[in-house]
């Protein structure tokens, strides 16, 4: 005797239960690493990169004396006299 469809449909899709929360954390985890991973080189080289790049230019031609002479005529320090 052939049942009803419905029957025959339930009867073949059942869920997956056993294993299922170790194969979904098994999966977050790779995807969790590989956005780490992209968002981190990502971050390196859009911001750090650039960053590094411009305090090495700034301190190329950066006088300490003579910054220090320029805030020492401001009045900046009040240890030192003008």
């Amino acid at each position: 005797m052939s049942q009803t469809p419905a029957v025959e449909a339930a009867r073949a899709v059942k869920p997956q239960l056993r294993g299922l929360h170790h194969a979904t954390i098994k999966r977050n985890l790779f995807v969790a690493f590989g956005l780490v991973t992209f968002v981190t080189t990502t971050f390196k080289f859009l911001v750090n990169e650039p960053k590094k790049k411009a305090y090495a230019e700034f301190y190329k031609t950066y006088d300490a004396q003579k910054s220090f002479e320029r805030m020492k005529a401001a009045g900046v320090f009040q240890g030192v006299d003008k």
